[in-house]
C-alpha cells in the first residue's frame, strides 16, 4: 500500500500516507482491511423494500358491527326487562284465562317428558302446579320407555311438553302452552 491512499470498509476512514497502523489495519478503528472485505462480500445484497402499511378503507366496518351488535344486545335486554316486569303470561291471558284454561285440562293432555337433574324441568312443573294444571311426568333419565318415547317425538332435550297430542319442542314457555290449550 506503499503511498496509496486507502478507505476502510467499516468506518470509511481514509487512511493518510505516513499513517502509524500497519498497512493491513485501518488507523481510524482498528479492523483488517481484509477481514471486512470478505465479510461484506458473504453478505447477501438486500433486495425488498419497506413499504409502509395503508391503512384499510373498511376499518369503519368493524365498528359499524360492534355497533350495531352492541344495539341488538341492549334491545335484547329491554324486551327481556319488560317481559319480565309484565309477567310471562300477562301479554294474552287473563288469570281468569289460566285458571279456566287448567280447569278443563285432563289427565292425559298435558305430559312433560323430565330428567331428575333438569332445572328448567322443575321450573315448570313448579309453573304447571301452581296454576293448578294437571299433567304426566315422565322422566326419561329413570325410564328407558319414557327416553324411547321421546326420541320418537323428535325431542332432543328436556323439558320436552306434549300438550293434547303436540309438541313443545323448545322447551317450556308459559304462553305458548297456554295457546297450545286454546287451540
Amino acid at each position: 500500500m506503499n503511498g496509496m491512499t486507502q478507505s476502510c470498509p467499516k468506518c470509511h476512514h481514509v487512511r493518510q500516507p505516513g499513517a502509524l497502523a500497519p498497512d493491513w489495519q485501518c488507523p481510524a478503528c482498528g479492523v483488517a482491511y481484509a477481514k471486512v472485505s470478505d465479510g461484506l462480500r458473504d453478505q447477501p445484497v438486500r433486495t425488498e423494500v419497506f413499504v409502509a402499511r395503508q391503512p384499510s378503507p373498511f376499518a369503519w366496518g368493524k365498528w359499524v358491527a360492534v355497533a350495531v351488535l352492541a344495539y341488538g344486545a341492549w334491545m335484547g335486554w329491554q324486551v327481556s326487562a319488560k317481559h319480565r316486569l309484565q309477567g310471562h303470561d300477562a301479554e294474552q291471558f287473563s288469570s281468569g284465562d289460566v285458571q279456566a284454561l287448567a280447569a278443563s285440562v285432563k289427565s292425559g293432555d298435558v305430559i312433560i317428558y323430565t330428567t331428575t337433574t333438569c332445572p328448567y324441568c322443575a321450573q315448570a312443573k313448579g309453573w304447571l302446579t301452581q296454576n293448578g294444571f294437571a299433567f304426566t311426568e315422565c322422566d326419561a333419565q329413570t325410564s328407558m320407555d319414557c327416553e324411547r318415547r321421546l326420541q320418537e317425538l323428535g325431542g332432543v332435550g328436556v323439558p320436552f311438553l306434549m300438550v293434547k297430542g303436540k309438541p313443545m319442542k323448545n322447551g317450556f314457555d308459559s304462553d305458548e302452552f297456554l295457546a297450545l290449550l286454546k287451540s
